[in-house]
């Protein structure tokens, strides 16, 4: 387990501008922890792939200790705690993961059993159809042990926790902000029966603001943390799909609820169901997925993902230059669906390759 000084030690070398989580990783290869990292000279640091000038010095010159040492008493006080990827305690399903956060911040308790976890997502404005379905399928999948995992959004993603929680089971909700931020606010009694019941998790950190560049971010770490994912209401170009981008991406399966034929909410899930997404009428469509749910097994089947080293292909880097280009001409220059291409480049953030600016612009990274 790491100790709170180590820890403070990840959480500054994380905070250092343009270094993201594949660079931060590679030096973690390089050089095997953060404060050796913080050890190494200029010369070296510079020889590691992605770490430019700037961000060498940043890490040679480091002094706001102070910050992160204030910032971790914050999160105590809170109820907090920083799990690092080096902790025998970080999630084993996120950790396989291509572009796995270092660390996570959480409030609550992780456990073995949550491996089980299926990830329920979709509108923040769903029809009562939506609501009830959401809320039934993890009422179900709860008393088989599974854990359910969500974003605390309003809509499909409430009806989801809330399901879990009446039913006595498990739920996990993933933040695109910091873990003292509760968004949306109403959910802020929800947000304390998940602490204890489960766990808020979060890549943020605390103070962070519920921007919308985060939650492409933090959609990854749903998916991350579950072994299928469950789209039950949403449109096209909405954060579910997205998610179930990423679903893929990481191997794991995609279900989607059908609806009628004339609801705005339909349309993605017909579409995941259109390309090959399993069709969902209950939980035992899920559950046939994963035979050793049915023995209440804290562990399923071994899921089949790629190594966080994984390269991924990127048919949007050759529309892309040291000139912004808008995300609507990305859109429209490659052909893409908007949730493929916001997919994408949140990957190619994490990679360091590209640079997002004011306006939804993006460009090639420096």
């Amino acid at each position: 387990m790491v100790e709170p000084a180590s820890t403070v030690i990840w959480m500054a070398l994380r905070s250092i501008p343009g270094l993201g989580v594949v660079i931060f990783h590679r030096l973690l290869k390089r050089f095997t922890s953060p404060d050796l990292v913080f050890q190494a000279p200029y010369e070296e640091l510079i020889q590691v792939k992605g770490v430019s000038p700037a961000i060498a010095q940043a890490i040679c010159d480091f002094n706001d200790w102070p910050r992160w040492d204030a910032a971790l008493e914050h999160l105590v006080r809170l109820g907090g705690e920083v799990i690092t990827f080096s902790d025998v305690r970080f999630p084993v399903l996120l950790r396989d993961i291509p572009y796995a956060p270092p660390f996570i911040y959480v409030r609550g308790s992780l456990s073995p059993a949550d491996e089980t976890g299926i990830a329920i997502i979709g509108s923040r404005k769903p029809s009562y159809y939506g609501r009830r379905t959401s809320h039934r399928l993890a009422v179900e999948l709860s008393r088989h042990q599974v854990t359910i995992v969500s974003g605390l959004a309003r809509g499909i993603d409430t009806a989801a926790h809330q399901g879990a929680l009446d039913s006595g089971g498990r739920t996990l909700a993933v933040l695109g902000c910091g873990l003292d931020v509760i968004y949306p606010q109403e959910n802020k009694g929800l947000y304390q029966q998940i602490s204890e019941n489960g766990a808020l998790v979060s890549e943020f950190p605390l103070g962070a603001a519920p921007e919308g560049r985060n939650f492409p971010i933090r959609n990854r770490i749903i998916s991350g943390l579950s072994r299928g994912v469950v789209v039950v209401e949403a449109g096209s170009q909405s954060g579910a799909h997205i998610t179930a981008h990423y679903a893929l991406e990481q191997g794991r399966e995609v279900f989607a609820v059908p609806g009628p034929i004339d609801s705005p909410g339909s349309i993605g899930p017909h579409r995941w169901i259109q390309q090959g997404a399993k069709l969902v009428q209950s939980a035992a469509d899920i559950l046939d997925e994963f035979t050793t749910l049915h023995r209440s097994s804290p562990m399923m089947a071994e899921a089949k993902v790629p190594t966080p080293s994984a390269q991924i292909e990127d048919p949007i880097i050759a529309h892309l230059s040291n000139a912004p280009v808008q995300l609507d001409d990305l859109i429209r220059t490659s052909g893409l669906a908007a949730g493929e291409v916001m997919s994408r480049l949140t990957l190619l953030e994490l990679q360091g390759l590209v640079r997002e600016l004011p306006g939804k612009f993006f460009l090639l990274a420096d």
